[in-house]
């Protein structure tokens, strides 16, 4: 079946300086060529040509437009495609697609010419989730990660455990043929050595996924303490502006408020807590049990105390139910008489970690400690090595976790006295499949055993 060719506008609707409008499929060149004058007696690829696009009906000019023309097999989604380079302007850009569309070429679905890329074979389906992860990048590390994926980086580390699990499935699969006819004749290193490297390989992509995500999604940081201590004049300095009422008055916050920012190139959601203590209203009942929610779902937890307020049991209480969890603790108030130290909070919590010292006040702020304390946090979690590849998505680690289950059941079958070999090539089968879904190739599960097995080994039949 001959595919239908698409169009669509490419860049934001709305005004602007440029709007680009991409052609997709069989036809691609043949449209453009009936609206753009003058046409190229002989086109070049990849070349703009300035001109006009007109109504072919009306004979009148609609724009000048730049047009540059891709052959199949070289363009984005593998297939002819043009590109009309017109002025800014919903007007405008929807008039133009409105004559495409007379001409027989089809309104593009959402997603379509990422998705005819990846049928294609321009792109694998890890490189095609990259561009939607890096279209909705909100941070310097999220668009790194996905610029990593969509060069390849995952799809050549998975490349390579297949052409190992391929050589060993390929062994196997000739040890079956010949074990009716010769005996088993194989070397246990042969089968073990490079088991035990895949599943090292394995381990440490699926290592990799919670510094991934937190890459790609960014980390939730709640601001909690007692009420009072200064939480919402320090979400207010945080973000440089007065984003929550502040008031001397107990319990002023009753919700959560959040905003986002960047550190350390990370997207950070910065929340706002009600204060914990016991509660003097319904109201603010209802506030805290929100709050205690907020905390179990925190990446990081900022404790602030007040230095100049004196510790009570229910600091203790506190302390208590934020432990277990990733947590710096805030002396707040640091331009005022102090009433506790760092060393005593240490000691009171058996905290092994730094004390962050910071002033939140509008009249004088001080948060330089607080936003290295974060940024040190989010580092140790996000070390990238040289050459290290990582993975974000939580399909890749499902099916990870499954090509990690196969390599464990695969190693117990090698280590037997007398191997399983049908068995072991089963579970060869397996971690073959789940690692072509992650490339989205399954369905060429049985792709290139056959070469494989009559190209490297001489069975002598």
């Amino acid at each position: 079946m001959i595919p239908e060719t698409i169009a669509a506008l490419s860049t934001p609707a709305g005004s602007g300086g440029i709007a680009i409008i991409r052609l997709s499929g069989p036809r691609a060149h043949a449209i453009v060529e009936q609206v753009f004058r003058p046409w190229p007696l002989r086109p070049d690829f990849f070349h703009l040509y300035l001109g006009y696009f007109y109504d072919p009906v009306s004979n009148r000019n609609l724009d000048q437009v730049l047009v540059t023309l891709m052959p199949p097999g070289r363009s984005y989604t593998g297939e002819a495609m043009a590109e009309i380079h017109c002025h800014g302007g919903a007007y405008n850009s929807k008039k133009i697609l409105t004559l495409l569309f007379s001409l027989g070429a089809q309104i593009a679905a959402p997603g379509e010419f990422t998705k005819r890329a990846y049928l294609s074979g321009r792109l694998d389906l890890t490189q095609a989730e990259a561009v939607a992860s890096l279209i909705a990048a909100e941070s310097e590390a999220e668009l790194a990660a996905a610029t990593a994926q969509l060069a390849g980086g995952l799809s050549d580390c998975i490349s390579r455990m297949l052409i190992s699990i391929n050589q060993l499935l390929a062994a196997v699969e000739v040890e079956i043929d010949l074990l009716a006819e010769e005996g088993l004749n194989y070397s246990r290193e042969n089968l073990t050595d490079p088991l035990v490297k895949l599943e090292r390989q394995c381990r440490e992509l699926l290592d990799s996924y919670q510094r991934g995500r937190i890459l790609q999604t960014g980390i939730k940081v709640v601001l909690a303490g007692r009420p009072n201590v200064g939480k919402s004049s320090l979400l207010n300095a945080l973000l440089a502006e007065d984003r929550v009422l502040v008031s001397s008055i107990s319990g002023t916050t009753r919700d959560i408020v959040s905003a986002p920012l960047e550190i350390a190139g990370i997207k950070v959601e910065l929340s706002d807590t009600a204060g914990l203590d016991k509660p003097q209203a319904e109201l603010e009942a209802l506030g805290m049990a929100r709050t205690e929610r907020w905390l179990e779902q925190a990446g990081l937890i900022l404790l602030v105390f007040d230095q100049s307020r004196a510790l009570n049991d229910f600091d203790d209480e506190l302390y208590a139910k934020i432990k277990a969890k990733s947590h710096l603790l805030l002396l707040n108030k640091d331009d005022l008489e102090p009433v506790i130290t760092a060393a005593q909070l240490q000691e009171r919590f058996s905290y092994q970690g730094p004390v962050l010292r910071c002033v939140g006040a509008r009249e004088r702020v001080d948060i330089s400690e607080v936003i290295a304390g974060i940024t040190s946090f989010i580092k140790s979690r996000t070390t990238v090595f040289p050459d290290s590849v990582m993975i974000c998505q939580q399909r890749h680690f499902d099916l990870l976790s499954k090509v990690s289950e196969a390599l464990g059941r695969a190693l117990a079958l090698a280590y037997e006295t007398v191997p399983l070999i049908d068995m072991l090539a089963e579970e060869l089968h397996q971690i073959r499949f789940h690692l072509l879904k992650i490339t989205g190739r399954e369905h060429d599960a049985s792709e290139g055993l056959l070469d494989i097995i009559f190209s490297q080994f001489c069975v002598g039949k």
